[in-house]
């Protein structure tokens, strides 16, 4: 999660048509705001645990995080009778590590491929725009804590998951069933900008 501090908006004056012709759309750049390493899940409307990572994370935190919080929505998946189960998970280097993927694999975990930088075909990333909508309506003082950044860094880490279990379950069904579409479209365009 990331609190930009850049308020700008940027305008694009284009032709009928163009909306989303690669040359007309500005990618956002990373800030150096605030920022808090969060990991989620969800499976159809319900949601998996939310966590706030407060330490840098590597090879071996991460696959400590799945051997914690994943194999328990995967039991959870297992006991509503889904058999076909896949993973899906950006492609962070920590992700790619020949470590993970060796665990996951040895874990019988199936993870979805996908190109890099290719947010479309990740609903995580679309809950994650949610959360912070959420948390920018229910928590709209957060980064006037008055003690710095890393007093704001430790009041995230309370609160986002709390502001995670006020997303209703809709949303996140909406998001894998809208994944069809994602898919076609990403094709249709050869894999550049989409209006999802």
């Amino acid at each position: 999660m990331e609190k930009s501090k850049d308020p700008r908006q940027h305008w694009v004056f284009r032709e009928p048509g163009e909306k989303w012709l690669a040359d007309g759309i500005q990618p956002k750049e990373k800030d150096k705001g605030i920022s808090l390493m969060v990991w989620g899940s969800f499976w159809g409307k319900r949601k998996g645990p939310f966590v706030s990572i407060t330490q840098n994370i590597n090879k071996t935190r991460y696959i400590r995080l799945l051997r914690r919080y994943l194999f328990p929505v995967i039991d959870q998946m297992f006991s509503f009778g889904m058999q076909d189960i896949l993973f899906q998970h950006d492609n962070a280097p920590v992700h790619k590590a020949y470590n993970v993927m060796d665990w996951l694999e040895r874990n019988s975990i199936e993870v979805v491929e996908y190109p890099p930088y290719s947010p479309d075909l990740n609903p995580i990333e679309h809950a994650w725009v949610e959360l912070k909508k959420q948390l920018h309506q229910q928590y709209p003082r957060i980064a006037d804590t008055l003690e710095g950044k890393e007093a704001v860094k430790k009041r995230l880490a309370e609160v986002l998951p709390l502001v995670w279990e006020t997303i209703p379950g809709e949303f996140f069904e909406k998001l894998w069933k809208l994944m069809p579409g994602r898919v076609a479209a990403v094709l249709e365009i050869k894999g550049g900008y989409t209006w999802y």
